[in-house]
């Protein structure tokens, strides 16, 4: 009777383990220890003969199978440039193994993984993560380095990113902000670029429309890095110097960055006309400017231990702006039929200082859950001074202003990241106040003052199983204003929907609806006239409240060997827009600002990359929009898009970067801006040194249009920059590099913790 109650129990035991859903878990790394993120994991049966379910390892190299019964399966790894991993599993039990890739020396040295690695794509519910060519992460300049993404536009001249759609990105360096820049990364220890293009309600507080966030590998135990280049034409002193160094070790690093962006001798031809219902004023003049802009950061990072993290910077701003412009006017009185001609000039000195500091601290609690509080502080002067003196044998005419701008900017942001449910869900708060001054100082010595609160709550959640991956935001903020000892309170709602649908490993559909809210610039609220059009009174309105954008994106991403394409549609509804309006007074239009703007803008267009084996990458991106405006019956077409490329042959190195011309709309105001380009070869010296040479304004000057038709006035502006074509650029950039294989875990750099994780998993 025992041994048949044991026989029973036994039974009873297997059929117990066989329903239960097991779980089977894993790491991926290589031959140094390091995770490799987007490996290919499959399950299959013992026989191989069916795929029980299939995976990519994340950015620490992690992988997860639930659900599973127990039994007998094949565990399959795959990475290109890796030995294939494979190993049978007897799952009777949570299960936890180590995928060892060695490296396929075959592999790598085949032309077909230099032209793959590029259009290496990971779509998610949010944007993008792209893998950069071999090419790519050769180049001693991270900025030359990143132009092979395709959703990003890069100018190696000025520095700036900018996204296809002409937005300026938040750029992080493995999910924390980093003022002094990104020059001292080093291209070949970059990971993954992922590029949000539906962001959370967590930045879109501050107006970002986008993220870039960078993930490179970990540092050494000892490093150090020195990166310095200079871009420039001599003639019109036009160009750009920078000088970048970082040291540290498995535990702090510390960096120090420069940077300066010059155009000391800028010349243009200016033409305006002002016409009010019974004013004409036309101007002609030539003006020379000169524009600097000076960055100084220094900054590093600790880590304390295995559960907490530190980092800070600092960062200095210098902007300062001149211009002198000689010409002649005209004003004609239609009332009187009287012209009168008079001689123009005008002086302009404007100049910018800021200061900031950033301090960012992560500790890691036991059940892997993360709490992570930010600091930010600014304080800015801007000056600007402006004296205008229209003169003949019977008239003066002057018209001066001088403002002083101070702003003082301070933030504390807390968050707590957690996983319940499989569902990684991030909840925090940030409390921000601002305090600015503007005074006035020719009429009369008087200022503006603005003092604001923002209180903001903001939530996001994101979830991905095998071949659907979702992510959800909302952010409630209330804004406490006192505008003039006058109390205004506003109460604003931001969030976001996405989802992603992987076809397959190359094909993947997408759609996301982000609703943006944008509060008023502290200019557009300050009350003094700030036009030196002798017809015309522009102020602005301190009643204005914040306005909605909500925008609607259908996509669809193709990326398979050599082809990477992305065709999309998109609607953006604006409501209660900021635009001008204006009324006719005495002798004067009075121009100002109010929430009357109601618009849609209809975008359609593809961007399509082909890479041209070990040679490089070519790539076209074109967009048809329409605007319409509805408050005034008024409908706009136009095209948007650039060609860019970079090739690479030995030594040499070209990229490409064409656009078309850019328009902007408002109610009553159009822009044109001609074609902005640039190209650039490389020759490579040695493993430190480059020489390059580049043009910038190919085959045209820059020219740039306005145009304004309001009731009872209108405005025509047009400005030649005389000496922006075909500028000639030369170069010389140094890199050293001193790095040995690490040891520790990825802790420092936060590529292990899915908390910082900006694209889901």
């Amino acid at each position: 009777m025992r041994r048949v109650l044991f026989a029973c129990l036994g039974i009873i035991i297997q059929l117990s383990i066989y329903g239960q859903n097991l779980v089977l878990k894993g790491n991926v790394i290589d031959q140094q220890k390091v995770p490799v993120m987007y490996a290919s994991v499959a399950l299959m049966d013992k026989e191989e003969k069916s795929l029980i379910s299939g995976t990519i390892s994340d950015t620490s190299g992690h992988f997860s199978f639930t659900n599973l019964k127990a039994g007998e399966y094949v565990l399959s790894v795959s990475f290109l440039g890796y030995k294939n991993f494979k190993t049978s599993i007897v799952l009777n039990k949570e299960y936890h193994i180590n995928c060892l890739l060695a490296d396929d020396t075959v592999a790598l040295n085949e032309v077909v993984v230099e032209a793959n690695r590029s259009n290496i794509v990971k779509n998610s519910a949010v944007g993008q993560t792209f893998m950069l060519s071999e090419n790519a992460l050769k180049k001693k300049d991270i900025m030359l380095a990143l132009q092979e993404i395709p959703t990003l536009s890069i100018d190696p001249d000025t520095r700036k990113i900018t996204t296809i759609d002409g937005g300026k990105p938040l750029v992080l360096i493995n999910g924390i902000r980093r003022d002094g820049g990104i020059s001292t990364i080093n291209p070949e220890d970059i990971l993954s670029v992922e590029v949000v293009q539906s962001v959370s309600a967590e930045f879109m507080r501050e107006g970002y429309t986008s993220v870039i966030n960078i993930k490179t590998k970990k540092n050494s135990n000892r490093y150090k890095m020195v990166n310095a280049g200079v871009s420039t034409h001599h003639t019109i002193r036009f160009g750009i110097a920078d000088f970048s160094f970082e040291t540290g070790n498995d535990n702090a690093s510390f960096y120090t960055s420069a940077q300066s962006f010059a155009f000391l001798n800028n010349k243009s031809k200016m033409f305006e006309k002002t016409t009010t219902t019974n004013n004409i004023r036309e101007l002609s003049s030539k003006r020379n400017s000169n524009y600097n802009e000076t960055d100084v950061s220094i900054g590093g990072d600790k880590l304390w231990s295995d559960k907490n993290y530190s980092s800070y910077s600092f960062t200095l701003r210098y902007l300062p702006q001149s211009n002198e412009a000689l010409g002649t006017s005209l004003l004609i009185d239609r009332n009187e039929n009287r012209n009168a001609p008079y001689t123009y000039e005008r002086t302009l000195d404007n100049k910018t200082y800021v200061g900031s500091i950033n301090a960012y601290h992560k500790h890691i609690f036991e059940n892997k859950s993360i709490i992570d509080l930010l600091y930010q502080i600014s304080l800015s002067k801007n000056t600007n001074e402006v004296n205008q003196t229209e003169f003949n044998s019977d008239d003066n005419i002057l018209r001066n202003y001088n403002f002083s701008n101070t702003r003082v900017k301070s933030s504390l942001t807390a968050s707590y990241n957690f996983r319940i449910a499989e569902v990684n869900t991030k909840i925090g708060v940030s409390s921000q106040y601002q305090h600015n001054e503007i005074s006035e100082k020719v009429s009369s010595y008087s200022s503006f003052k603005h003092r604001e609160w923002n209180e903001y709550l903001f939530m996001n959640v994101n979830r991905t199983w095998k071949k659907i991956s979702l992510a959800a935001s909302i952010g409630m903020d209330a804004i406490f204003r006192n505008v003039e000892n006058y109390n205004e309170n506003f109460y604003n709602i931001r969030s976001m929907l996405s989802m992603n649908y992987k076809i397959n490993p190359h094909h993947s559909i997408g759609f996301n609806y982000n609703m943006y809210s944008y509060s008023p610039a502290i200019t557009d609220l300050n009350p003094y006239n700030n036009s030196s059009d002798t017809l015309t009174i522009s102020k602005g309105n301190p009643s204005l409240k914040p306005y909605h954008v909500h925008k609607f994106r259908l996509m669809y991403s193709l990326a398979k060997n050599k082809i990477y394409i992305s065709p999309s549609f998109s609607y953006q509804l604006i409501n209660d827009a900021i635009v001008s309006i204006g009324e006719e007074q005495d002798s004067y239009y009075i121009k100002t600002l109010a929430n009357q703007g109601k618009s849609s803008l209809f975008t359609c267009g593809s961007n399509i990359r082909y890479s041209i084996g070990k040679l490089g990458y070519v790539g076209f991106l074109f967009n048809y929009n329409h605007v319409t405006y509805s408050t005034i019956n008024q409908r706009n077409d136009y095209f948007s898009g650039r060609f860019y490329g970079g090739l690479t042959y030995k030594k040499i190195s070209m990229n490409i970067n064409y656009g078309l011309p850019s328009h902007n709309y408002d109610l009553y105001t159009h822009g044109y801006s001609s074609p902005e380009s640039n190209m650039r070869l490389t020759y490579n010296v040695s493993k430190k040194w480059d020489l390059s040479l580049g043009m910038r304004y190919i085959a045209s000057i820059k020219h740039v249009k306005e145009w304004v038709n309001m009731p009872g006035y209108s405005y025509y502006f047009e400005n030649d920059f005389t000496n922006r074509g075909n500028i000639i650029m030369f170069g010389v950039r140094y890199k050293s590099y001193n790095n040995k294989k690490a040891k520790r875990e990825q802790k420092k750099l936060q590529n292990d913790e899915k908390g910082f994780e900006i694209i889901s998993q």
